[in-house]
Order: structure tokens, then sequence, then C-alpha cells
């Protein structure tokens, strides 16, 4: 575990410890990745004018597009031989994204989310339960290292079923389950309909990750169920899933500021906001060796609060997100992109791509997905059983790629039409069972 007075610097030595090391990465990538160093250039801003932190905005920004352009080496600021993983993340675009490790990259990362976990109250007596699906596969590594990291007992994640994941949880005597909230809805939801009483277990804490834990939740959770809740926040990009976390006071999210340096910004224009207003995260990582990120985008909605917590750390702290500034949506804490489906369909398809919808429907609180498909002559040559089996072979190829299981439904032209007339190509539609009560 990494020194935990790191939380607890007074202003000044934050300052002073992240100008010191965003000007030693702003050199490193400078010198070691052509991108940002034409990037820079483009920018009329060289190393040397990074003086302070207020320089910072200076530099330009990257992008997910920027990561996706670059695959697979182009962004590595280490040679290969010093990189000893390297994970592909889906994208929006036509590459994927491809992010390598070093040793020490590793160990940043498995500490940070060991600290993560220890804030929430994880502890080397805990029985750990990872429930995820398998698209935050690499979410779910993390956490089961950062749990391991910390002593405790982790039931890896898997692709079981709910009814499956539950008697895990009662036979192990699981006490901390960490899943996402609208997962973690569905699975106490199976609870009750299983008829099992919460007292005949042993679960004790929930820890919510990829997607924001709200207020009404958390306190149906500690209401109706007796189940502490606190969440955390990251992304695949950076720092994984301990990039910000909840203490006891949950007063917000404290960002982990020994390794990033956080930003918000308007979304349209880029300009710096205040702490307080609302706007675009953007960060810059300064302790990654393999893959700095300088000024990146995260699409995500939020503000900044640089008040010490009532807890006395002086990380400043994010609100939770309030949603993407983009046109993704998030299902079960993964993002997806209309131009996704779009470049989805036009792999699957020989001729012309055939209009569709993606429904994302919401049942006994567990999100599903549907896209539905507007026959035409090319689809449908009068073979029921070949529709049926190309509808099967698409719904697989769907979640190899997306990440998630879909449905595929063929349907007339006529049923999506005023949908795309609209110039929407995802919609939700939501039916929910009446809500949780005691168990």
């Amino acid at each position: 575990m990494e020194n935990a007075k790191i939380e607890y610097l007074s202003p000044e030595a934050w300052r002073q410890w992240h100008t010191e090391l965003l000007q030693s990465t702003v050199n490193r990538v400078y010198k070691r990745v052509p991108f940002y160093r034409k990037a820079m250039d483009a920018a009329g801003v060289h190393p040397e004018d990074i003086r302070s932190l207020e320089d910072m905005r200076k530099l330009p920004f990257i992008t997910r597009e920027d990561l996706s352009t670059n695959y697979p080496y182009d962004l590595f600021a280490v040679p290969l031989r010093d990189i000893v993983r390297i994970h592909t993340l889906r994208s929006a675009q036509k590459n994927p994204v491809a992010l390598g490790y070093t040793k020490q990259d590793l160990e940043h990362r498995r500490n940070l989310t060991a600290r993560f976990l220890q804030v929430c109250g994880v502890s080397p007596d805990d029985v750990v339960q990872i429930c995820l699906d398998p698209g935050l596969a690499m979410l779910g590594q993390e956490l089961k290292e950062g749990a391991e990291t910390l002593g405790a007992l982790v039931i890896s994640p898997d692709p079981l079923n709910s009814s499956a994941r539950l008697r895990v949880l009662v036979d192990f005597k699981t006490t901390a389950v960490i899943t996402s909230p609208s997962y973690g809805r569905h699975l106490l939801w199976a609870l009750q309909e299983s008829g099992k009483s919460l007292a005949s277990i042993s679960l004790k804490k929930g820890i919510f990750v990829a997607e924001t834990l709200d207020h009404g939740f958390r306190k149906e959770l500690k209401k109706n169920f007796a189940l502490d809740a606190c969440s955390g926040y990251g992304i695949f990009e950076a720092m994984g899933p301990g990039m910000a976390y909840e203490c006891p006071e949950l007063s917000g999210l404290h960002l982990a500021m020994d390794h990033f340096i956080p930003e918000i910004v308007d979304p349209a224009s880029g300009n710096v906001l205040p702490h307080g207003e609302t706007g675009e995260l953007v960060i810059t990582t300064v302790t990654t060796r393999s893959n700095p990120l300088i000024r990146f985008r995260t699409g995500d909605l939020t503000r900044l609060d640089a008040r010490p917590c009532p807890c006395g750390r002086t990380t400043w702290r994010m609100a939770p997100v309030e949603g993407p500034c983009n046109d993704l949506v998030s299902v079960r804490g993964i993002r997806i992109a209309p131009e996704q489906i779009d470049t989805f369909i036009e792999a699957q398809t020989e001729d012309d791509p055939p209009d569709h919808l993606l429904v994302i429907k919401n049942h006994n609180y567990l999100e599903k997905i549907e896209l539905w498909i507007a026959i035409n002559h090319d689809l449908f040559t009068g073979s029921l059983p070949q529709l049926h089996n190309w509808c099967r072979e698409l719904e697989n190829s769907f979640e190899e790629t997306i990440g998630l299981s879909c449905q595929v439904r063929p349907v007339e032209l006529r049923t999506i039409k005023p949908y795309l007339d609209e110039g929407r190509t995802i919609v939700t539609m939501n039916s929910q069972p009446d809500r949780m009560q005691p168990v």
C-alpha cells in the first residue's frame, strides 16, 4: 500500500507536488511521443513554457479518438521492452484503444484500487464478491487485485446469472459485494424474489462502480437492507477504478491527486471553469510511465470542491457524475456511442446497412438491450430459419464487439421510423416493478 499520509498534504505541498510531476511528464512525452510533440508544436507551446499549474491551460487536449487513431504503440512513452502488460479497449472508432503498463504502472493501479476499497471499509476479514458484466472484465480484474492486496478473500468476477450469483453469495457468506448500481438493484430484487431474508446472509456492504450511485438508492439500501454503500469512479484509460472514492463522510468522491491533476472545462469552449461549476472532467496523469495522458477529456460532467473534507483529507472532491457531455449512453457501466452501433451494423451487412434502432429496456432493475432492425429484401429472402440464424449470429457478434448481450428483433421500417425521423438511434424504454421492500 502506498503512504496514506499523501491524502493529507497542505495546499502548498499539493501545488509543489503537481508542478514538479507535471513538468517532468510534459518533458518526457514531448521527447518520446511524436503525437504529443506534434500537438504541442501546433499549439505553440513547449516544455519550458510550463512553469506553473496555470500554464497547463496552454497544453492541447487529448481525446478517446486520439487514443484510437494512435493504435497500437504510438502513444507509448517507454520502450516496448519495459511494457509487461497490454490491454485493448473497445472503441467507437475504427481502431480499439491499446494501453500498456510497466511494472510500476501496475503497482500504482493495484495500490490505488486497494486504497479505494480500504476507504470503503474492506479489510482482511471480508469475503468480497465481484459481480460485473463481461464487458467490464478489465475493471473486475483490477478490483480483484486490489482486494487481494488488502488480504480479503475474493470471489472472482464471473459470467454467472443472477440466481447462481445469489447462491454463491449465500454459500460463501459474502460480506461485501462490488457491482454497478443497476445490477445491485437487480441482485437485491432477485434476493427478494428468492424468498431469502437478508438477516440469513452475511452481506454488510455494497461498493458500487461503473455508474453513478444515486442518493435514493443509497437511502433504500440503508433503510430496507441495513447495507452500507459507497462508490468509486474511474476510467479505463487512466488510473482504473480507484481514481476517486467516497470516504465515510459521503461528502463527494476524493480524487487520487497523487496520480493525476483534475480540471473542469466548458464542454463547448474548452475554457477552464472555477471550482463549484459543472463541466467536463479533464485529467492529466503525472505518475503513469507507459501511456501518460495530457489533458484527457473524459466526457463526464461533474464539479470539483477544493475545500478540505470533514474526514481530514485535503484531496479535492468531485460530485457524482451527472452524465456524459456527448451522445454516449451507459448500459450497466459500459458506454455505447451511436456511431459504434452504426459501424457494427455496417460490418455485418454486405450491402447497404439496414435502418436500425438500439432499444434499452429496464426490466426488474436490469438494463437489457434489443437491436431492432428494419427488414428489407436483402435481409429476408423468404426463409424464416435463415433469418433466425442470421439474428443469432448478429447477437453473438454484438456481444463480442460491444461487450453486452442483446436480442435482435426484425421489425418493419414503420416501427422505428418515428424515432429515426427525430434523429434518434438509441432510445430507452423503462419498465420497473414496484419499489423494493424490506426483507
